[in-house]
């Protein structure tokens, strides 16, 4: 190998590591708003477990599609997810709908679909093709670290 080949190869492995370096901590979840029935006021939560485990990209709060929908009698609670992005927070970059069903301990997430107010924003941060406008089973440890801060 030349020595020009080993100098580039050197740059671009410094620029590699760099690049990453750079990147973490972008596009991680910053805060969750909830709003629904028995709050008065919007909640914010940005301890760090559940922040962990609310990544818009990586999905991991999104279960299997249910089976059949929740029972529409149970509260639905908006979640709206925060990114950090480059530039700073992106403010309501992805909502779903959440419910859970006390007595059962089952819990659901909605990814707003065609039609819904929140489907635009949802896919100009990421589409989930032939996921969105159903209801799927809540990831058991995100609803774990969701259900703590609902009524």
């Amino acid at each position: 190998m030349s020595k020009c080949t080993r100098i580039l190869v050197v740059f671009l492995a410094g620029a590699a590591v760099q690049h990453v370096t750079f990147a973490v901590g972008i596009k991680e979840t910053a805060r969750l708003t909830i709003s629904g029935p028995g709050l008065s006021q919007p909640l914010e939560v940005t301890d760090e477990h559940a922040l962990a485990l609310s990544n818009v990209f990586a999905g991991t709060f999104i279960g299997d599609p249910a089976a059949n929908p929740p029972d529409a009698e149970l509260p639905r609670y908006s979640i709206v997810f925060d990114v950090q992005a480059a530039e700073g927070v992106r403010a309501a970059a992805y909502t779903v709908l959440y419910c859970k069903d006390r007595w059962t301990g089952d819990a659901f997430v909605y990814l707003p679909g065609y039609g819904d107010d929140a489907y635009r924003r949802n896919i100009g941060t990421i589409l989930r093709e032939g996921q969105e406008g159903r209801w799927h089973r809540a990831a058991t440890p995100w609803s774990q670290a969701i259900n703590p801060h609902l009524p």
